[in-house]
């Protein structure tokens, strides 16, 4: 299918416009595979909206540069190591957190921006019967099955009898 849609203005609100802008914000499987490449740097996790995990990744590859920087071959590769198990892990993790993330983006999409009802909004009704203390037709709009019904039973009524 074509991308064509996505390059669509409809401005203002309603359904197209909340998936014009979800298409935009969901995070991407591939973009965070490629990103796991670049593990050392805790990319994958900043993308993912995990900035704890981001920076543990950055403190673990600058504790091992320390490390051989300061001749302690062993400690550098231990942390590397840890690292890259943890990247391994991570591979699990990222499908785990793409769904929660995705989600998440759903929810503030489709439920963030609601406006609420409309001032003086009471509820949905049905109007089978006309309340008594309402008029029975409001010029404002057409009147309903039920009303129309009512009005004609009442002309029906009212009508004389030419017949005699």
């Amino acid at each position: 299918m074509s991308d064509a849609w996505k390059k669509l203005d409809l401005g203002g609100g309603g359904l197209q416009n909340a998936n014009l802008r979800l298409a935009a914000l969901l995070k991407k499987r591939r973009t965070a595979w490629l990103l796991l490449c670049a593990f050392p740097l805790g990319l994958h996790h900043d993308y993912l909206a995990d900035p704890r995990g981001a920076w543990s990744f950055r403190i673990v590859t600058l504790l091992a540069a320390g490390a051989l920087w300061f001749g302690s071959h062993a400690a550098a590769i231990a942390l590397a190591a840890v690292s890259l198990i943890w990247a391994l892990l991570d591979t699990r993790w990222i499908e785990r957190q793409l769904v929660k993330a995705n989600r998440q983006l759903r929810i503030q999409v489709y439920l963030g921006e609601s406006r609420g009802a409309p001032a003086g909004f009471r509820g949905h009704y049905t109007d089978d019967e006309p309340a008594q203390n309402k008029p029975a037709h409001d010029p404002g709009r057409a009147p309903s099955f039920a009303e129309q019904e009512r009005l004609l039973r009442e002309l029906a009524r009212k009508k004389p009898d030419l017949s005699q």
